[in-house]
């Protein structure tokens, strides 16, 4: 069984078994030649530069709140492996959504408060405390499987009774690893109390606050390329009025993704029929007063 106080070793039983399963499931893949193609094709636009400069920017970013956090003693070499757990699995999956900030005013709100939910208390506990590997091995595919089964009887109704069968086995799984979790602090409290599961514990979130100013630029950028590139196809004849119309834009949106989102939303209709100066000081002045 693993111990609190190896969590901060390389990889726990879990990890372990997750990444062995992960290795299977690529050489499998690597295996098929139509699935070979796909991921060769795949690699290709991951390293389309455009791409590219995002991900380096991602990683260049959080070595930044990374260095920061080592300078007032929170980050030490041993949460490496929770820092590219978090690279992987969060910073990256919130930059391939972060496209929704544009649609929901909400979005970033509601990433500070996932990362205050009591559920981050819970994942951390399970963490603490595995199982031996093979049962791991065991365990991992076996919840992959019941979830995926879960979220494909939720898209048709006439499956819903496999749904609820799903939901009460995941209830008994979760409720028995956290009894597990738990019962094991009770007779080894004094390993969870310490400094260095302290910093594991609080690092995702920290890194995620912190995080949070990147995705707003990103997102802010991205809703400015996308409202100026229909700005040069509605105009493409006339690069000035096109320039002219963008910094009229710029200056009435500044750095505020909720005002540029809303004005991309409304007056794209009138952009498409902008002939002139003066109609694009139309178009911001009905803005501005609506």
């Amino acid at each position: 069984m693993g111990k609190a106080d190896n969590y901060l070793g390389l990889f726990n039983t879990r990890e372990t078994a997750v990444i062995i399963w992960l290795l299977i499931v690529l050489a499998w893949a690597i295996s098929q030649k139509k699935i070979r193609d796909s991921l060769f094709g795949l690699g290709k636009v991951i390293l389309h530069k455009k791409i590219l400069s995002v991900i380096i920017a991602t990683v260049l970013y959080a070595g930044l709140i990374v260095f920061f956090l080592s300078k007032i003693g929170i980050w030490q070499i041993s949460l490496i492996k929770d820092t590219t757990l978090w690279l992987i699995g969060t910073a990256f999956v919130l930059l391939i959504n972060v496209n929704q900030a544009t649609q929901d005013s909400g979005f970033f709100r509601k990433i500070l408060i996932d990362n205050l939910k009591f559920i981050l208390v819970l994942e951390f506990v399970l963490n603490l405390y595995t199982f031996n590997l093979l049962v791991e091995l065991i365990l991992v595919p076996f919840l992959f499987a019941v979830i995926g089964i879960g979220a494909y009887a939720e898209t048709k109704k006439e499956y819903l009774p496999v749904k609820k069968m799903v939901d009460f086995i995941l209830s008994i799984i979760g409720f028995f690893l956290i009894s597990y979790a738990f019962a094991k602090i009770i007779g080894d409290y004094q390993s969870i109390v310490t400094s260095e599961n302290m910093r594991a514990f609080i690092l995702p979130p920290l890194l995620t606050f912190a995080y949070v100013p990147f995705l707003y630029l990103f997102a802010l950028i991205m809703a400015y390329e996308s409202l100026f590139l229909r700005i040069d196809f509605f105009v493409k004849d006339n690069k000035a009025l096109a320039k002219f119309a963008k910094q009229k834009i710029v200056r009435l949106c500044h750095l505020n993704l909720r005002k540029l989102s809303r004005f991309s939303r409304d007056k794209t209709q009138e952009l498409i029929k902008i002939s002139s100066e003066e109609d694009v000081k139309k178009v911001i002045k009905g803005f501005r007063k609506g």
